[in-house]
């Protein structure tokens, strides 16, 4: 599993640095702006490994434990 996603390290810094700011802006009350932009860049950077049905993608926040819940379809690896 490693290797599949052994690509830019980039990418998953840039998410991580947007779930951590995300988590600090959900116990300001985070927007529903914040939530669709932090949607958006999960898709975008989920798609350049899998191919996904992005229709179909949900996060959620809980505050107690503060845990991000993203599902996010997958409908085949993407061709290298």
């Amino acid at each position: 599993m490693r290797a599949f996603f052994s690509g830019k390290k980039r990418s998953a810094g840039y998410a991580r640095d947007r779930m951590k700011l995300l988590l600090v802006s959900e116990r300001i009350d985070c927007s529903p702006q914040m939530m669709k932009l932090l949607q958006n860049d999960l898709i975008h950077a989920v798609k350049k490994y899998v191919v996904i049905d992005e229709q179909r993608v949900t996060i959620q926040i809980s505050q107690d434990p503060p845990v991000l819940h993203a599902v996010i379809p997958v409908l085949k690896k993407r061709d290298a």
